[in-house]
């Protein structure tokens, strides 16, 4: 049976083991170059860390089990550095997390190995924890944040025509559209603030919240006259 070592961990194309010296026949997936699967295809080799890592029961050389595979760290030259491993069922009903280096990683046909290791060691090891997602790193408030900008230049647009000297209801419906789009914009400016301000038990909640208030000012952009 091969064992494989997870030495240098790659992600371009896939998990390819490294200091083995054999080529790897393990497949990820396919992707099709057309439309249909009859369309001419393309392996991927390698390990899906999804289906073949994450969330797998994790043993020492004795085939007791450790913990399970939570997470997968991934430098930034794209190396796979460590193998967040998640250690439970203490008399506590605690859970913890260690860091464990993915060169120490074997795979044993579908089972994964910390040979060097076993669970009353990793559990005296400190305890790993998860950094916040940055407000730069958070689509959603990239999305809000391009939203924040689009609802500038309307409000721009908006203070213009208003400057026209529009009168009558023409003006009064303009100028609440200007402050509906700008309490909107300023709620989303609010609350990206938050969460820069946030903790990591309380980030998911706010981004949350700033994609509300973004979804808000949307709408009230296509209220606004064109």
């Amino acid at each position: 049976m091969k064992i494989r070592h997870f030495a240098t961990l790659g992600l371009v194309p896939a998990l390819v083991a490294a200091g083995t010296g054999i080529a790897v026949a393990q497949v990820a997936g396919v992707t099709h170059a057309g439309a249909t699967l009859t369309e001419t295809g393309q392996l991927i080799s390698g390990w899906s860390a999804k289906q073949s890592i994450l969330g797998q029961a994790v043993y020492d050389a004795s085939g007791e089990r450790i913990g399970r595979a939570l997470d997968l760290i991934v430098a930034p030259d794209r190396r796979v550095t460590f193998l967040i491993v998640e250690i439970g069922n203490f008399p506590s009903g605690s859970r913890h997390l260690v860091a464990v280096p993915a060169s120490q990683l074997v795979v044993r046909g579908a089972r994964l190995l910390l040979p060097d290791a076993d669970r009353q060691a990793l559990a005296l090891q400190p305890a790993f924890v998860h950094a916040p997602i940055t407000r730069t790193q958070s689509a959603i408030v990239e999305q809000a944040l391009q939203d924040v900008d689009r609802a500038g230049r309307t409000l721009a647009r908006l203070e213009r025509q208003l400057a026209l000297g529009e009168g009558g209801k023409a003006r009064a419906n303009l100028e609440r559209q200007i402050l509906v789009l700008r309490q909107a914009s300023q709620a989303v400016e609010q609350k990206v603030a938050e969460m820069d301000a946030a903790d990591a038990d309380h980030w998911q909640a706010v981004e949350a919240q700033i994609g509300q208030a973004a979804a808000r000012l949307r709408s009230a952009m296509r209220d606004a006259p064109a």
